[in-house]
């Protein structure tokens, strides 16, 4: 089932912990509706702007995102975020262009490492269902714990 042109039902509930433990990963009429307004309004426009989208989580069915230790609030629960990586863009640029040009809830530069542009990935979520905070923050390890700072950071 396509959800816009370039993405795929498939591509944003694929979960190797899901196949792993027997978890469906398939989402409700709701979720369903929060994934096409995301893949709509973000990650097709990063697709034609800068190529491949690599969606690294998408959906997560509660129990699927229990089992990775996550948060029952999580907007991948929703169906209204992602992770995800371009190959043709540095992740710190990419969140940048991200931050820069679309519309978004959350966008979050995760566990980047300057100099190297592959490393981390990006979360970003969107609300169809109210006000989009445009919330910019950058995740880091600091003794063992994630530390969110706001702004995009090196």
């Amino acid at each position: 089932m396509k959800l816009s042109k370039n993405f795929s039902l498939k591509e944003l509930t694929r979960s190797q912990t899901a196949i792993r433990n027997g978890i469906i990963n398939i989402p409700n009429q709701e979720q369903l509706v929060c994934l096409t307004a995301l893949t709509t309004a973000v990650l097709q426009p990063i697709r034609e702007k800068h190529g491949r989208v690599n969606i690294n989580s998408g959906l997560r069915v509660l129990e699927l995102n229990r089992k990775i230790g996550s948060r029952d609030s999580s907007q991948h629960v929703l169906g209204m975020a992602a992770d995800l990586e371009c190959p043709s863009i540095d992740n710190l640029k990419l969140a940048q262009w991200i931050e820069e040009n679309l519309k978004f809830d959350q966008l979050i530069l995760e566990f980047y490492e300057k100099g190297e542009p592959t490393s981390g990935w990006i979360h970003v979520s969107y609300n169809n269902q109210g006000e989009n905070r445009s919330q910019v923050r950058t995740a880091s390890r600091v003794d063992g714990k994630t530390q969110y700072t706001e702004g995009i950071h090196e």
